[in-house]
């Protein structure tokens, strides 16, 4: 019997979901061309004023892929800047990340063996929170993850991209 890890909950997940960004971003910029929209105007969209625009969400889906390897399995991973400003940039950013999990695939998935009591202390502007490992993933990590993920899909589909439920599942 095979027991599921802290690794096959999280990198696994979060590849796919950069993989479901980096397609339904290719979607987008079709769309805008084929419209005569600037794909500089791409990254600036937003769901409504009050909320970030597409680059946050792709940048902050990055983050947390990225930081949740180096919250729980405790390994060092380059920062990545938040200065995207082109649909290149944010393709790269992507590509980046995608990289880095691959690499964490490579060399440190053993890194997150055991880890699901270790304490893990995330600071935000709302101040310290302290969670254990497996409760980092389940109650932080992975929904942050995907409302990010979510968010720029509804991004693109409010500005009329034509992405679709099964672009989201099956990119």
């Amino acid at each position: 019997m095979s027991s599921i890890t802290l690794f096959d909950v999280t990198v696994p997940l979060f590849r796919r979901g950069m993989k479901t960004l980096k397609h339904i971003l290719e979607k987008g910029e079709a769309y805008a061309k084929e419209n005569g929209t600037s794909t500089k105007d791409v990254v600036n969209w937003k769901l409504a004023e009050d909320m970030k625009p597409l680059t946050f969400q792709i940048q902050t889906a990055s983050n947390t892929a990225k930081n949740t390897c180096v919250r729980v399995a405790k390994i060092e991973l380059p920062v990545l800047d938040d200065n995207e400003e082109t649909l290149e940039d944010l393709y790269k950013r992507i590509d980046t990340t995608l990289s880095l999990l691959d690499e964490v695939e490579e060399k440190h998935k053993a890194a997150f063996e055991g880890k699901e009591d270790s304490e893990v202390i995330m600071v935000t502007r709302l101040g310290e929170r302290k969670f254990t490992g497996q409760s980092y993933i389940q109650n932080f990590a992975i929904p942050n993850f995907y409302f990010h993920v979510t968010a720029a899909y509804a991004i693109l589909r409010n500005h009329g991209v034509p992405v679709g439920k099964l672009d989201y599942l099956l990119a």
